[in-house]
């Protein structure tokens, strides 16, 4: 089975990974070696040049600026549609991709006899357990622990706006005409809770990413004090999709939040499926945005 378990916390379960791994190329060549890998997300990407790892021999193709480290790699193809060919010429390793995404590109990494382990960023909590796996995986145990010791020190010390919580719903636009609510047990969600927002599906179990697909006539009874939209992808065409939708949909129009214009565009920069570096940011852009100030 090429395909590993989702990226986990636990050290043996990943040295079970990497002994895997080594066995499909010869021993001369593995021996004292960094793993090569190729990652599909601009997010891990990041997490990778944050470790210090160089061995990186594959990168997505996106709008978002990639670190200086992996300007000159080659590309592999957009996050959600990967050229697997193209991986399979680089004959790397492991294949690292979002936990989100292992539904839709799981059994065809399977099915092209490539490794591939999934790290879970749903959260801020679960990015720094990865990066903390990551670590003990890649040999870069230092860097990680001085990662994950800067997190507990913010969070530790963090405190959530002061005054009246608003209530909030927060919406995931698709460019070709479609939205999800996000719950608070997506990533945004989990960012809008600890600045201080209420989410008004908070009971809302939603899938494995913390998204539900719920019709406007039900989102209408929420009457949430403010709109929160952010895109999965191509963010212009995604936000005039759901300006469009909020300017003629009717059950739309009988939402208070709408008329009155309580609406706000959350940039990609900071806000999409998957956990970030740039989660302080994101909690820096949502205050004012929550509470007006």
């Amino acid at each position: 089975m090429k395909r590993f378990l989702t990226l986990l916390t636990s050290a043996f379960l990943l040295l079970s990974m990497v002994s895997c791994a080594v066995m499909s190329a010869p021993k001369e060549e593995q021996k004292d070696s960094e793993m090569s890998l190729v990652s599909t997300s601009v997010a891990i990407c990041r997490i990778l040049d944050e470790l210090g790892y160089d061995n990186v021999i594959g990168v997505p193709e996106s709008s978002q600026e990639l670190p200086e480290r992996y300007k000159n790699v080659m590309t592999v193809g957009a996050p959600m549609t990967p050229d697997y060919e193209k991986i399979k010429s680089l004959s790397p390793d492991m294949v690292l991709t979002p936990k989100s995404l292992e539904g839709t590109l799981g059994q065809d990494f399977d099915n092209a006899g490539l490794n591939s382990a999934f790290l879970d960023l749903s959260s801020v909590e679960g990015m720094y357990k990865a990066i903390s796996s990551l670590g003990r995986l890649l040999k870069c145990e230092d860097r990680a622990a001085a990662m994950v010791a800067d997190y507990e020190n913010y969070m530790s010390s963090y405190k959530a706006q002061s005054g009246d919580a608003p209530s909030v719903l927060l919406l995931m636009a698709f460019p070709d005409g479609f939205y999800l609510v996000a719950t608070e047990k997506s990533y945004v969600g989990g960012l809008v809770k600890l600045a201080g927002g209420v989410n008004v599906y908070e009971n809302y179990k939603g899938d494995e990413n913390g998204f539900v697909n719920i019709n406007p006539e039900d989102v209408s009874t929420k009457k949430p004090d403010i709109v929160m939209v952010f895109a999965h992808y191509a963010e212009a065409d995604a936000f005039a999709y759901m300006k469009k939708e909020f300017q003629t949909g009717a059950a739309w129009q009988r939402n208070d939040a709408i008329k009155n214009g309580r609406v706000s565009y959350l940039p990609s920069e900071y806000f999409g499926m998957s956990a970030t570096l740039s989660w302080k940011d994101g909690l820096d852009y949502l205050k004012p945005a929550l509470f007006g100030e």
